[in-house]
């Protein structure tokens, strides 16, 4: 392996973490050094501190946006990480220690900005260079504190007793600013990848559980949702839950005479109807084909026997395909729970009770094997309601193609 080709290893191997969240820190570790600098230099100017400690602020300032406009025209990984090092090398090692020395030693607010160096390291680097650096900070460090340990540093770089106090107070305030911009940071790029943790499942989810052409939940979740609805029942948590099976008549001859993707636009816009006309808590499955099955929690099946009809209803006054000049129609049939079945009886149920409605001339809805279907009320002209006596028979013959 190449000098060039470790070099690379090192900004873009394993173990290096996300790149873009570490521009995000970068930006803001330099928009936070700058003020810094900023803030102690004009400090030094007001209160006359030592020569050497305002070159130093000042230089800084140049040094960071020297450093950033670097940053921001070459946009490449190794050059950014090679930034990233002279960054937290430099301003560890170089810096924080002259700053330090002769801006008054442990009488001023300055050892704090060593914690701001390490946590620039931690954020930036990673791997090897990363303990390297920290080393190196440390040890700069320690050296500092044993300068002044020894009384090395002159009267003259000591502040007055007034200064000190608005030293330290300066330094919180920016180290407390700092570490809360850091902190923020961390949240809000966690706040972002949760967000797309999140998005992402769901469409997994929806992959898994939907149906691709018409949006309703497919047969798997359908069973799985039965088997939880009959569970509750069995616990009290519920008192029973009804199912309506559909089926679009004449499919066959629809997708015959005008096309196969006639036929999607009935399905698609079924299901459509379906679940703007029931409610938030019932679903809506594809069961397979032209078929549909609705599950109503709570439900009696009288209730969803209106609400059958209901559909039935919106379907034979709506045109389900452009291509299509003629009226759809749909049948269908209505089971209620009863303690003891399996998903499997209950969908064989309600099928008997399709297969009835079809049998005996379609567009209509079916119960109890047939039996006299309930009052039910259809709504006319607006919001009139009028009771309709007649409801689940067959209201016209407009699905004879």
């Amino acid at each position: 392996m190449t000098i060039k080709e470790r070099i690379k290893r090192v900004f873009t191997g394993p173990g290096v973490e996300n790149p873009l969240l570490k521009r995000t820190f970068f930006s803001q570790i330099i928009l936070t050094t700058a003020v810094i600098a900023v803030c102690f230099f004009i400090f030094g100017l007001i209160f006359r501190k030592h020569l050497n400690f305002t070159l130093a602020t000042g230089s800084m300032v140049i040094f960071m946006g020297l450093l950033l406009i670097g940053y921001q025209r070459k946009q490449d990984r190794i050059m950014h990480g090679a930034i990233y090092i002279i960054y937290c090398i430099v301003t560890g090692c170089v810096y924080v220690p002259v700053l330090y020395i002769y801006g008054g030693g442990l009488q001023s607010g300055v050892p704090l900005f060593f914690i701001l160096a390490g946590i620039a390291t931690i954020l930036l680097l990673d791997n090897w260079l990363m303990f390297l650096v920290l080393i190196a900070n440390i040890a700069s460090a320690f050296i500092t504190y044993r300068i002044d340990q020894k009384n090395y540093l002159a009267d003259e770089y000591l502040p007055a007793a007034t200064h000190t106090y608005l030293d330290i107070a300066l330094s919180v305030i920016i180290v407390g600013w700092a570490a809360g911009m850091f902190l923020k940071t961390l949240t809000k790029g966690f706040e972002e990848k949760e967000a797309k943790v999140n998005e992402l499942y769901n469409k997994l989810e929806d992959a898994a559980t939907k149906d691709p052409l018409s949006g309703a939940y497919n047969r798997r979740f359908l069973m799985d949702y039965l088997n939880k609805c009959i569970q509750q029942v069995e616990d009290g948590d519920m008192k029973t839950f009804s199912i309506i099976m559909f089926d679009i008549d004449h499919f066959k001859r629809i997708n015959d005479t005008y096309g196969h993707l006639a036929g999607d636009d009935c399905i698609r816009n079924l299901s459509l109807i379906i679940q703007n006309t029931t409610r938030k808590t019932d679903i809506t499955t594809r069961y397979g084909g032209e078929e549909f099955i609705c599950v109503l929690p709570t439900a009696e099946d009288t209730p969803a026997f209106r609400r059958a009809e209901q559909i039935r209803v919106a379907v034979e006054n709506t045109q389900l395909s452009e291509d299509i000049d003629k009226t759809i129609t749909v049948s269908g049939g209505v089971m209620m729970y009863k303690p003891g079945m399996t998903p499997e009886e209950l969908i064989e149920s309600a099928d008997h009770n399709l297969y009835l409605a079809k049998e005996s001339g379609r567009n209509q809805i079916v119960w109890h094997d047939g039996g006299i279907p309930p009052l039910v009320y259809s709504a006319y002209d607006g919001d009139a309601l009028r009771p309709t006596f007649n409801s689940g028979r067959r209201f016209s013959d407009a699905t004879k193609f």
